[in-house]
């Protein structure tokens, strides 16, 4: 199956991404992984894990949306990490800890980026 980079542009900016994820046997663990790139600029991504909690029903919890208190905003979100809202986020975030889209950088933990985003991440953390 081809693998399709989907787009968003944020301020006048290209950048192109990905979401997988991979369960872990064994660990009832499952890994979201956002991949974003500077558009031309695809060996130097923003690798962003989300290391969660695997639910017997919905699988990866991100992947398919989970109600989420947000203390900034004082309200229940339901997050689908493929929202172009949500990797906007992430960009934006990324980019004030210093990702030009141009230099590398080592993975980032997408659960510390959740809770500096304002949302309450304790029911997705690994038991």
């Amino acid at each position: 199956m081809k693998r399709k980079l989907r787009k968003i542009l944020i301020h006048n900016m290209e950048y192109l991404y990905s979401v997988t994820d991979k369960y872990h046997a064994g660990t009832e663990t499952n890994t979201l992984t956002v991949k974003i790139f500077l558009s031309g600029q695809k060996q130097t991504p923003l690798l962003i894990e989300f290391l969660t909690s695997d639910d017997y029903f919905m699988g990866q919890p991100l992947n398919s949306g989970i109600n989420l208190m947000n203390t900034v905003r004082d309200s229940i979100e339901n997050i689908n990490i493929h929202e172009p809202k949500y990797i906007q986020q992430l960009i934006v975030k990324g980019r004030e800890k210093g990702w030009s889209g141009k230099n590398k950088m080592e993975k980032q933990n997408g659960l510390d980026y959740l809770f500096e985003l304002g949302y309450e991440i304790d029911s997705l953390k690994p038991k």
